[in-house]
């Protein structure tokens, strides 16, 4: 699905955001990225999703140079991505029918996008919120809804678009850790129903250890690791997260078993505080 050579992203002056990437993504995969604040894991799905292009190197999807698209083949492309953010991207005051129907935006005509707003096909939103498990919120104001539920409906969004790919950015971090489990098995239950690529950046170490069969480390602009959960050691997480004030406290869960998110958490083989 996506394949990635000595990819580099600088803004401006500033040190780069991404620098010597290189990745492999096949079709159907699921993978979750770790590391800490600032590592660059959000610019890399910048790239993914192709909001933003490489200063340098290759990024290809589906074998295609993403560098050699024009317009119309890069608005093609990314409608096959759909992308799930930390703040949601709902409009609060319009209904939930509407926001879900957004999903189906890259491929309407303006005249068709503007009749929805006065008729919806309320059909088609009804069963995206049934997937998602709200379905009595079709006609309700956004704004009005919990945080969980806004995070539900911006995934029913995603799979009214029915791409190809979907690329989920820290999609549980402003929810409860009983919400963030729902979520994340959510995400990855409809995407293997649906034969989907998910690519899910976290910031809960243990979530990814204990629910995606891949996991990327990305430290400081670069790849740090890329291996199965029962490959990851103490030794390569105590360096990936090294300097954070968040380390200590996620690696003494996993140490103890004691799960945050509705069951117990996998110990690290080896682990030793």
């Amino acid at each position: 699905m996506y394949a990635l050579s000595d990819v580099r992203k600088v803004f401006g002056n500033d040190a780069p955001a991404l620098d010597g990437v290189s990745l492999t993504v096949g079709r159907g995969e699921h993978v979750a990225f770790i590391g800490p604040s600032g590592a660059g894991k959000t610019t890399l799905f910048r790239l993914l999703n192709l909001t933003l292009r490489p200063t340098a190197g290759v990024l290809l999807i589906d074998g295609v140079d993403v560098a050699a698209l024009d317009g119309a083949g890069l608005r093609r492309a990314r409608r096959r991505i759909g992308t799930i953010y930390q703040q949601h991207n709902l409009v609060g005051r319009l209904r939930v029918v509407h926001n879900v129907l957004a999903g189906n935006l890259g491929r309407w005509s303006l005249s068709t996008a503007v009749a929805s707003l006065m008729r919806p096909r309320a059909a088609d939103a009804a069963r995206a919120l049934e997937q998602v498990g709200i379905p009595e919120k079709l006609w309700a104001r956004t704004d009005e809804l919990s945080g969980g539920q806004q995070q539900r409906v911006a995934i029913a969004r995603v799979l009214l678009q029915d791409p190809d790919v979907i690329l989920a950015d820290e999609p549980v971090s402003s929810v409860d850790p009983s919400l963030a489990l729902t979520i994340v098995t959510l995400l990855r239950d409809l995407s293997h129903q649906s034969r989907k690529t998910l690519l899910v950046n976290l910031h809960s170490v243990e979530l990814a250890l204990g629910y995606f069969p891949r996991i990327v480390g990305v430290r400081e602009g670069r790849i740090a690791f890329d291996l199965a959960p029962d490959e990851v050691t103490p030794e390569l997480l105590g360096a990936l997260y090294a300097g954070h004030s968040d380390a200590t406290r996620q690696l003494d869960r996993i140490h103890d078993g004691i799960g945050s998110y509705g069951t117990a958490c996998r110990p690290l083989p080896g682990f030793s505080k």
